[in-house]
């Protein structure tokens, strides 16, 4: 197999643990958890990069990759709340993902937190 090739098989699977890694913890990553974002991202360039490439059977990744994304939209609710609501509306217009990568989007398919009434109506809360 060409050295790039595996290389790049080699980077593949440390993303893919990482993204692992974040999805089985959504709730628990704290300040990190929009990394599981970017790890996605990773994955999904990674796998671009190698499907033209005839002699790799790149289907046990896409299972794995399809088994941790079904995690995510399971648990999009959590994931968003933990990301923050608003930090995704950043993370859309400064990484302007393409559609296609719905895990940028994640807040478009959770209801979005309560709004707080201002300091000053203290007896609302």
């Amino acid at each position: 197999m060409d050295p790039e090739i595996q290389e790049e098989l080699d980077y593949l699977e440390e993303v893919l643990e990482e993204y692992e890694k974040y999805v089985n913890n959504i709730g628990s990553n704290g300040y990190t958890a929009p990394l599981m974002l970017y790890y996605r991202d990773e994955i999904e360039e990674s796998l671009r990069e190698l499907a033209p490439e005839a002699d790799i059977d790149l289907k046990p990744y896409w299972k794995r990759v399809a088994g941790l994304d079904n995690v995510v939209r399971a648990r999009a609710a959590i994931a968003v709340k933990e990301i923050g609501y608003n930090n995704f509306k950043q993370y859309q217009i400064i990484n302007d993902p393409p559609k296609l990568h719905w895990w940028w989007y994640l807040n478009k398919i959770v209801a979005p937190p309560p709004r707080e009434s201002p300091g000053w109506q203290f007896w609302k809360r």
